[in-house]
């Protein structure tokens, strides 16, 4: 499985775009603003589309892609493009963005009969299969200011599974998932420095001295690397640095790093992740 970061920033500065990730080529996970940097012909490929939650940088670029696509995919008569997200992520969508006065219901347009977009409410726990593709995707815990989730995503039935946490804090629910699953790698939200902890508490996102919390309820027999996305970008090097003193600060979790070596995202990295 291949993973296109398009955005892993937690806002916007020159090279920095915000949540976005192209698997293989038919799925997105979040729709930031680094969608925008795929070709047009690249953007058509894109079948379903994952939001975690309605927080502007996770669906910047929507709006605009669908409009990107809409008349080529009508013209090749193809199926609208599926936009997965909890109920009330999909109400947002609904009652702010495609409104009619931000921008236009892509639902009913260019017809009623054949959109260009279709809303699909998942819940917390379900597994989405698909007819045309082997991918299995499951929806997972977030711990996050308003309603939200990650996915975990499993190139075929019974392989291990990519997780993307989406925006959480402290979150004891999805360690105790991970430890009951096969894992081949963690993409893990660490949006402050430890200068913004209590920030970062209030908002339900993680600074270093939390997330080294949250990476010691690892399980301890698992491995697998851990990608952390979504830093604010004037404070990226900050989070790098406070992250490197973690393991030297605690042997502990040092022994655990050694198993699931952290790695911070860049946009436009591409992560090979084998199917196993």
């Amino acid at each position: 499985m291949q993973i296109q970061v398009l955005g892993c920033a937690g806002a916007i500065a020159q090279g920095a775009y915000t949540s976005a990730f192209l698997l293989d080529q038919a799925i997105a996970l979040d729709a930031g603003t680094g969608l925008g940097q795929l070709p047009l012909a690249q953007m058509l490929q894109i079948d379903h589309i994952f939001i975690s939650h309605a927080h502007l940088d996770h669906i910047a670029a929507l709006p605009l892609f669908l409009d990107s696509v809409m008349a080529s995919r009508s013209q090749q008569q193809r199926p609208p493009v599926r936009v997965y997200g909890l109920a009330a992520t999909l109400h947002s969508l609904r009652k702010h963005i495609f409104n009619r006065e931000i921008w236009p219901d892509f639902t009913v347009l260019p017809t009623s009969a054949a959109p260009v977009l279709e809303l699909i409410p998942v819940q917390l726990g379900q597994t989405i299969a698909f007819s045309d593709l082997p991918y299995q995707i499951e929806v997972m815990p977030a711990e996050h200011s308003i309603p939200s989730v990650g996915y975990a995503v499993r190139p075929f039935a019974g392989a291990a599974a990519l997780v993307y946490t989406g925006d959480t804090g402290p979150n004891p629910k999805l360690w105790q998932r991970l430890a009951h699953m096969a894992v081949a790698g963690l993409i893990l939200e660490t949006a402050f420095s430890n200068h913004d902890a209590a920030l970062a508490r209030a908002a339900l996102h993680l600074s270093p001295s939390s997330l080294a919390h949250e990476l010691r309820q690892i399980a301890p027999d698992s491995s697998y690397p851990i990608y952390l996305t979504h830093a604010k970008p004037a404070q990226a090097q900050h989070i790098q640095a406070e992250v490197a003193q973690l393991a030297a600060q605690d042997p502990a979790l040092a022994t655990l790093l050694a198993s699931h070596p952290l790695q911070h995202l860049q946009c436009g990295q591409i992560i090979g992740l084998q199917d196993s």
